[in-house]
């Protein structure tokens, strides 16, 4: 499976498996673009090697409320490698207290889910 397919794959089983009123979203920064769209897309905000998917679940639907916090998976194929970039955010999100994960398929994603939130039966 190519890395988008991947990502549907899991976008898809999400909107099941998390508990209501959960949020996932995709902030689009990946792909190859002009210069000028880069620099602009940086000062809007966007920061290179973001994770690929921001899932939101409300502290109700943690296992442990008090655990509560974003989570950020960053998909990848079976033999993806994650960039210098994507290693530093990654880096970054852990050390403030993010739950964050590469994952490959919907059962990594999953495996890292089920010791965090109530997922409904998938």
């Amino acid at each position: 499976m190519r890395e988008h397919e991947i990502h549907i794959s899991i976008c898809q089983w999400l909107a099941f498996a998390l508990p209501s009123d959960s949020l996932v979203h995709h902030s689009p920064n990946e792909g190859r673009h002009h210069v000028a769209y880069r620099a602009k897309q940086k000062k809007l905000g966007v920061t290179a090697g973001w994770p690929d998917l921001e899932i939101f679940v409300p502290r109700s639907g943690w296992l442990d409320a008090d655990a509560w916090s974003p989570i950020f998976f960053e998909v990848k194929t079976a033999k993806g490698q994650v960039s210098k970039n994507q290693g530093r955010v990654i880096k970054s999100l852990a050390a403030i207290g993010c739950y964050v994960s590469v994952v490959r398929s919907i059962d990594e994603a999953r495996a890292v889910l089920v010791d965090l939130v109530k997922l409904n039966a998938s």
